[in-house]
């Protein structure tokens, strides 16, 4: 017999499961992040809220990641950076709506493309308008679902734990 104790506390354990996880959006999906990508067609097909993840993953020798101010973006200047990572695997929660900037800050690469501006759609709102991305039949060129594979990975990993306490418990 399950006591009313062990079933408060099964509830505690599996209800964050049901949450809503954000998505977690790997920038350039597969290609990652370097200079010669169009990252204005991959952010314009994918629709980021408040609570998703983006991630940049690079090679660190080569690339960084500087958050900058629009002024900034626009004119590729990545000297005053809000912030600059140069992990290799940066990730950052998309925490309030509005408009975010990041550029590679290595010499020219920014000009060559490795910048990427993200509209961050708040809880109950709609984006603003924005051009319709033009569909691109090649699977290799299209943004990809990895997004929500993590997503699913880390639910089932959650998921594992879970289990794992209840058979340790039970």
């Amino acid at each position: 017999m399950v006591s009313p104790k062990h079933v408060m506390l099964m509830f505690t354990i599996i209800a964050p499961s049901a949450i809503c996880f954000g998505a977690v959006y790997r920038v350039g999906d597969a290609s990652g992040w370097h200079p010669m990508f169009n990252y204005t067609k991959w952010a314009s097909s994918n629709k980021f809220h408040v609570g998703d993840t983006i991630r940049f993953e690079y090679n660190a020798i080569f690339h960084n990641v500087k958050e900058v101010t629009e002024p900034n973006y626009r004119a590729c200047n990545g000297t005053k950076a809000i912030a600059t990572y140069f992990s290799g695997n940066d990730s950052f929660t998309l925490d309030h709506p509005g408009h975010r900037y990041f550029l590679c800050g290595f010499p020219y690469h920014c000009r060559y493309g490795q910048k990427v501006e993200i509209y961050v759609v708040g809880k109950g709102s709609s984006p603003s308008p924005s051009p319709s991305p033009v569909a691109d039949k090649n699977p290799a060129n299209s943004a990809s679902s990895s997004h929500h594979i993590f997503s699913v990975q880390f639910v089932t990993k959650y998921l594992a734990m879970v289990i794992l306490v209840l058979f340790y418990l039970f």
